[in-house]
């Protein structure tokens, strides 16, 4: 893997309670709405994609997926991402966090679910080196993000605060989130 997308996975495992993290490339600029149905393309950001009514030109989707440990660590990441995704975007990147999932068949329900970032390159020159130069400056602010709020200490007293908390309104908020 190239040392700059390899730098912004590394961040993702960084983030307790992230248990996988991959990053992965899909070239949306000729994809059709017809094209959104077929099994290969399910994964992709669908409403994002039927609403500009299939990719744009010299678009790229940069997918984040990860998988998160099923506790509290767990839990407290996906608060910590969520943020930093909808700050992010706030501020103008073209990025959302979806949740993902197959269909509940007892053998799989409960097992399959994970979440994706999805961030939106557009470069009209396709120059791979400045797709991987945003990705390095992306793979950096999340990196600052977990210094800066010491994201690494807090997911871990949260964790251990409820893993001895009388609080039964957080404990059961996390048995229904993780009830499988």
């Amino acid at each position: 893997m190239v040392e700059r997308v390899q730098r912004l996975s590394n961040a993702m495992m960084s983030v307790p309670g992230v248990r996988t993290a991959s990053v992965n490339k899909h070239d949306v600029a000729e994809l059709t709405v017809s094209d959104l149905s077929l099994p290969p393309y399910a994964d992709l950001p669908l409403a994002v994609l039927r609403r500009s009514d299939g990719g744009l030109p010299c678009e790229l989707l940069i997918a984040i997926e990860f998988e998160l440990d099923g506790g509290t660590a767990g839990l407290l990441a996906l608060e910590f991402l969520s943020w930093w995704v909808r700050d992010a975007a706030r501020g103008g990147a073209p990025m959302q966090l979806r949740s993902l999932a197959l269909p509940p068949l007892e053998q799989q329900f409960g097992q399959t679910l994970r979440f994706q970032i999805d961030w939106f390159h557009s470069d009209p020159e396709q120059d791979i080196e400045r797709l991987l130069t945003a990705v390095d400056a992306l793979a950096a602010d999340l990196e600052a993000s977990l210094e800066h709020y010491a994201i690494e200490r807090q997911i871990k007293a949260g964790a251990a605060r409820a893993a001895h908390t009388t609080d039964t309104r957080f404990l059961t908020r996390l048995r229904g989130l993780f009830a499988g």
